[in-house]
């Protein structure tokens, strides 16, 4: 319950902010980490010895979410629902790559999320303190 409850919480957080946009692109990326934690967290589950089992459990997705979270390729895409939930919508999406410093609003049409993105910004004015500036598209 715990292994998949946390990442589906977060799907679940990023589908009803996109109010009926096409959450396809970031679901199936975001499958990809689902699968990957899930596999891991059981391989844990596995080598733990707690008692009693909601504990052993609990602790295999806290650790796996944790270790997920800061893994190249695969973070940004567990922060990704975090920033939905604390933005109280869709965040600012930043890029850093390729030196390019831009970011994008919900509604642009390139606004997207990919492993190469991040940091999240609530905001437009926090995103351009930062030193990036709107992307054209």
């Amino acid at each position: 319950m715990f292994v998949v409850g946390l990442p589906v919480l977060g799907l679940v957080a990023v589908i009803v902010a996109l109010r009926g946009r096409s959450w396809v692109p970031f679901s199936m990326l975001y499958l990809v980490l689902f699968m990957l934690a899930y596999l891991a967290g059981l391989i844990l589950l596995a080598l733990l010895r707690f008692r009693p089992d909601w504990l052993r459990a609990l602790v295999a997705a806290v650790a796996v979410y944790a270790i997920v979270s800061v893994t190249p390729l695969v973070d940004t895409m567990a922060r990704y629902p975090y920033h939905v939930v604390r933005c109280g919508g869709l965040p600012v999406v930043a890029s850093g790559f390729a030196a390019a410093m831009s970011y994008d609003v919900p509604g642009d049409e390139y606004y997207a999320v990919t492993p190469f993105d991040g940091p999240f910004f609530c905001t437009e004015k926090e995103a351009e303190a930062a030193g990036f500036h709107h992307s054209v598209s």
